[in-house]
């Protein structure tokens, strides 16, 4: 191909536009048949690929001519790669009444024992424990801990590590446990089941 269409399309001349455009064509059908994008068909691509073209004439470098070609190759293939990008970085909509590729529906491929209230109501009571747990102090916070552990000689364990009465201990654990029941009684929660 002659250089000086390429200077001239540089320069602004629609001709020259056009037949640098119709020698990048080729590639551009072979690229857009490639391409498969949720939004686009067939000709938005070609649009883009056009545009990229154009786009990219201007920055032609003069001493750089001989591989003008293959520069205009890679803005349309950058630029496919971006479109790309784009769509694929906007998640598909779907419902769970929408169909997958064989037709059925997405609820009726959900299975499960439980009741979706009951998962809620028994993560909804784990989230208030949590929240009773936060309030306690240091001190009360680690003998609920150890009462947890082991209900049956988590006191002891405790009273033996910490060098502590083990009534005291035994008091504090009551003590905690009582603050940790008046703060749930007092969130009006009646849907709580312990």
């Amino acid at each position: 191909m002659d250089y000086n269409i390429f200077l001239l399309a540089k320069n602004g001349n629609k001709d020259a536009i056009e037949l640098v455009i119709k020698t990048v064509e080729p590639f551009i059908f072979k690229q857009c048949r490639k391409m498969k994008l949720r939004e686009y068909d067939y000709d938005d691509l070609r649009q883009i690929c056009y545009m990229a073209v154009i786009k990219g004439i201007p920055k032609i470098n003069e001493e750089h001519l001989s591989t003008a070609p293959s520069y205009l190759m890679k803005c349309v293939h950058n630029a496919l790669k971006y479109e790309a990008r784009r769509a694929l970085s906007k998640p598909e909509d779907a419902s769970i009444e929408t169909e997958d590729k064989d037709g059925i529906k997405y609820a009726e491929k959900l299975v499960s024992n439980e009741e979706t209230e009951k998962i809620f109501f028994r993560n909804h009571g784990k989230t208030k424990i949590k929240e009773a747990f936060e309030i306690l102090c240091t001190e009360e916070k680690n003998i609920v801990s150890f009462y947890i552990n082991d209900p049956y000689g988590g006191i002891k364990r405790y009273s033996e590590l910490y060098h502590a009465d083990y009534r005291k201990s035994r008091y504090l654990k009551d003590k905690a446990l009582k603050r940790m029941k008046n703060f749930l009684e007092s969130s009006n929660d009646d849907d709580i089941e312990f």
